[in-house]
């Protein structure tokens, strides 16, 4: 009976000797300097994002891949989804697709103002858009064509578990060497967009 007493004394007393170690242990691996992801900084919006845009026109609704950088106050798009322009400029369809082919990749930088938010949960972009100058073929001739975009509301910048940024933006007037294209239904561009 006295052995029993002795083992149980001495397995007590590991057990108490063991419990500073383990709980230092675990309070060690609670502070890595891992930086807070819930933290924000006008900064983090700057990377590069692709995604899905989401074109509309009318009724008539598509989608397309679509892939940006943001720097220091500039979004810069490689290649602007510019089908739903060009099919307002060149009715005839296959005439219109011939015009997209040579115009291959067109660059369009947008201009934003970064702000945290009240809450400093988010990151809104308020946008400066410019005019997209493309010269497009028509019928053998290059036509100046001049596109309008407004911003419909401020984009706002995410992070999370993935880090997003949303906004829209809107052509609301097409030129054509100067001459508005009357009647025009707006063209809405709806992104969606993730860091990369």
């Amino acid at each position: 009976m006295k052995k029993f007493i002795n083992l149980k004394a001495l397995s007590l007393l590991v057990i108490l000797f063991a419990i500073p170690f383990v709980v230092t242990s675990c309070r060690n691996d609670d502070n890595d300097n891992k930086p807070n992801p819930g933290v924000l900084k006008v900064e983090d919006v700057n990377g590069n994002y692709t995604g899905k845009a989401g074109v509309s026109k009318g009724t008539v609704n598509a989608e397309t891949n679509v892939s940006f950088t943001a720097q220091k106050n500039v979004i810069s798009f490689s290649e602007f989804p510019i089908k739903e322009i060009i099919y307002s400029v060149i009715n005839d369809a296959t005439k219109a697709d011939q015009a997209i082919a040579k115009l291959g990749k067109v660059k369009y930088d947008l201009n934003y103002v970064a702000a945290l938010s009240k809450d400093k949960k988010a990151v809104e972009l308020t946008f400066s858009p410019k005019e997209l100058i493309i010269q497009v073929p028509v019928d053998g001739v290059n036509k100046k064509v001049a596109v309008t975009f407004v911003s419909l509301k401020k984009g706002i910048f995410t992070k999370a578990k993935t880090q997003n940024l949303n906004f829209e933006l809107e052509a609301n007037k097409i030129t054509v060497e100067g001459t508005a294209i009357n009647p025009f239904e707006d063209i809405r561009y709806n992104l969606p967009m993730q860091k990369k």
